[in-house]
């Protein structure tokens, strides 16, 4: 699995390991932040882009990725699993 972090288009890249690739956009992925304070609910259109930029991405092991956003939310956790299961716009696979 290859993941990136695409900072001029503002996604988030992952070739997962069968070769399917899913671009998610920083403001979507932010909509599940899973924060006392965000809640995680998915509203996409609650966060602008201003509110979706990236301090630093951790690869915690083999179950999920840990976003760190510039407001300061250190908790947010996107397990794999979760992450392969949304369909963001600008997803493309084999």
């Amino acid at each position: 699995m290859e993941i990136s972090h695409l900072k001029e288009f503002e996604f988030l890249r992952i070739v997962w390991d069968d070769g399917h690739l899913n671009d998610y956009p920083l403001a979507y992925l932010r909509s599940y932040c899973t924060c006392p304070a965000c809640g995680g609910q998915g509203d996409y259109s609650r966060f602008e882009r201003k509110d979706s930029y990236v301090q630093n991405i951790y690869d915690t092991g083999n179950a999920a990725l840990r976003i760190d956003w510039d407001n300061g939310s250190h908790t947010s956790i996107y397990s794999f699993t979760f992450l392969r299961s949304l369909s963001p716009v600008g997803s493309a696979g084999p």
